[in-house]
This record gives C-alpha cells, sequence and structure tokens, in this order.
C-alpha cells in the first residue's frame, strides 16, 4: 500500500510531564556463542533497571521490539517478555523498529501511562541461517522478492542517485557503495529506563527528551524520488513547528542506509558545522543488528548528553535519528537535552 504517514510527539507543555532518560545499558557483541537471546535479555534490561536504581517491580510497562525474522521466534515477545522483566506488567512489542519502540515509550509517559518504562530492543543474527533471508521476506512478493532485493541493494540504488562515476574500490559490494559505506552488523540488546520527572531524585537523569518526529513514505521504490529523503524532512519539519531545529543541536547521531545517506541527512537537516556527527564512530566501525540500529544511535545521543556534563557553555542538545525500510522509507528523530524543556 503506497500511503504516506506522519506524525510527531510535541515537546512537553503545560499538562504534559517532562520525561527522562534514566539508564541506559547496551549489551553488543560480534557474535555471542554463548548466551541466548533471552539470557542477553535478561542481563541487559536488569542492568539497565539497576543503574536506574530500580527493579521490574517499580515499572509500569515495558516495550519491547524484535524481529521475529531474524529472531526465529513466532510472537518473539511471547519468549522475551520474561526475561525482560514483564511478568504481570503491562508489555507491548513493537514490530516496525527499534526506535519507534523507543518513541512509544516516551509517549506513554507523555499522555499519562504510569511513571516509568523499560524499553529493550534486540538483534541476534548469529542465530539466523543469514540475515539476508529475513530482508527477502519483507520484500514485495512478486516483483521485488523474485530478484533478491534487501537492504544492501536498496542502499546502493538510492546511493546511485547521488552519484555519477565512482571508481572500482577495494572491497566493493554493490556499486556505488563499499564495504565501509556499509552498516556493519552485530548480536545485541539495547536496553534503557525513561522516567516521568518527579518520580525520581533529582540529577539522576542521563538527558531529558525535548521531543520526538516520524514520517513513513511510500513502500514501492519506485513510486518515490530515492535521492530525496522525504520521510526525514517531514520529520524534521514536524520536530521544526514545535521549535526544535536542527541549528541547536550540539551532535547527532544517524543510522543510515549508507555512509552517503549519512552524508544526504545532514544536508537534509541544514547541519551547520557546529554540529558534531556520529561521534560514536562510523556506520562500518559501530556496529549494530539492521532492526535497532535507530535505537542504538538514540541511545547514543542520550548518552552523550549525559558524558557531557554542565559547564561547557551553552546546554547540550543532541539528536538520534533512525532509518528504516528499504533506502530510508522511513525516518524517526529524537532530541534530547542536557536541561529540561522549557
Amino acid at each position: 500500500m503506497n500511503v504516506n504517514q506522519e506524525t510527531a510527539a510535541p515537546p512537553p507543555g503545560p499538562g504534559k510531564p517532562n520525561v527522562a532518560v534514566l539508564a541506559i545499558h547496551t549489551n553488543v557483541v560480534e557474535r555471542e556463542e554463548h548466551r541466548s537471546l533471552e539470557e542477553m535479555i535478561f542481563q541487559a534490561s536488569r542492568t539497565a533497571l539497576e543503574q536506574a536504581g530500580m527493579d521490574h517491580s517499580g515499572l509500569d510497562g515495558v516495550v519491547l521490539s524484535g524481529n521475529d525474522q531474524v529472531d526465529g521466534r513466532v510472537i518473539s515477545c511471547m519468549p522475551s517478555a520474561g526475561p525482560a522483566g514483564g511478568v504481570d506488567l503491562d508489555v507491548t512489542m513493537i514490530a516496525s523498529s527499534g526506535e519507534h519502540a523507543l518513541v512509544y515509550g516516551y509517549l506513554r509517559l507523555l499522555s499519562g501511562q504510569g511513571d516509568s518504562v523499560l524499553v529493550v530492543g534486540w538483534g541476534k543474527p548469529s542465530e539466523s541461517v543469514h540475515p539476508d533471508f529475513a530482508e527477502l521476506v519483507s520484500a514485495e512478493p512478486y516483483l521485488l522478492r523474485a530478484i533478491g532485493m534487501n537492504d544492501t541493494l536498496a542502499a546502493a540504488l538510492q546511493a546511485s542517485t547521488w552519484v555519477t562515476d565512482v571508481p572500482a574500490q577495494g572491497d566493493a559490494v554493490s556499486w556505488p557503495l563499499t564495504r565501509e559505506d556499509l552498516p556493519a552488523r552485530c548480536d545485541g540488546v539495547y536496553a534503557a529506563v525513561l522516567a516521568v520527572e518527579g518520580s525520581f531524585e533529582p540529577g539522576r537523569e542521563l538527558a531529558w527528551i525535548h521531543g520526538a518526529g516520524w514520517s513513513t513514505d511510500r513502500y514501492e521504490m519506485g513510486a518515490r524520488d530515492l535521492g530525496v529523503q522525504t520521510a526525514l524532512t517531514k520529520a524534521k519539519d514536524h520536530l521544526a513547528s514545535a521549535g526544535l531545529r536542527p541549528d541547536d543541536w550540539t551532535s547527532v547521531e544517524i543510522a543510515a542506509p549508507s555512509e552517503p545517506a549519512v552524508v544526504a541527512a545532514c544536508a537534509t537537516l541544514g547541519l551547520g558545522g557546529h554540529t558534531a556527527v556520529n561521534g560514536t564512530g562510523s556506520l562500518a566501525s559501530s556496529p549494530a543488528p539492521a532492526h535497532v540500529a535507530g535505537l542504538a544511535r538514540m541511545l547514543a545521543a542520550a548518552g552523550s548528553v549525559g558524558r557531557r556534563g554542565s559547564g561547557t557553555g551553552s546546554p547540550a542538545v543532541a539528536a538520534g535519528i533512525g532509518m528504516n525500510g528499504f533506502a530510508g522509507q522511513g525516518a524517526t528523530v529524537m532530541v534530547f537535552g542536557e536541561e529540561m524543556k522549557a
């Protein structure tokens, strides 16, 4: 179905609570041979709660994000809810992408559904026969699936709209992209605790969430201009209408289909020279499971605010950006600040 969908979560205001990121824990390895996915989820969830000074009994909800096709578990929230501490709690599974799970957890608290929530996203492709098989399943079955469409091919098609002549380079994968242009993958679990202002001791927060915007463009790549990041543009515009503009961002973490897409995203956002981009590393040097790459970058952005601290001039404001679907069909932007949004 070729439709455009976009929306945004307004920043806190009258009658809306301020929401903070209290704790972040990531458990990332190149290939995990000794622990099951459920064990990794349990360890990451428990550690995040411990860092927040909580246990599962103090939570008001758990938001999960996995990929059934990669996980190899039908309705994977069933075997993962327990390890994530969701027993006897309200558990929601977000299947679209990890960054949507973080936004959903934020929206729960913003709407008054509790004071705290645990968000957990994961991917363990080492348990899969081949991760590309899961990407193929998401392709339109009659045409795209028959030619073996996957994230790499879609990223290359998109990148080809930005370049006209690229000489052969070392580790070429799909013209015009080399291995260094593409995201590296791994096994990993990402967990974060979000809480409402007043439900925790002041000063314990890592970062405050200022707002979020997201958009989904048409699925069919032939029905959209791959060289124009429409979803990202709309997500940015929604945030700008709420007073959250890229001009104010001191840093940004971007999960994109390729390095050329990262460059294009910076141009789409109109980022200035004062904004640090992907300080945690390039797509190739900072591996993440495909399904939760956006979540990983968002948590990196929130963590960068917490590490910066005060006394460095103007308050830090960082944005995390995740793109999902073939050639960045969807885009999500979440903005974090050192101080609460006025």
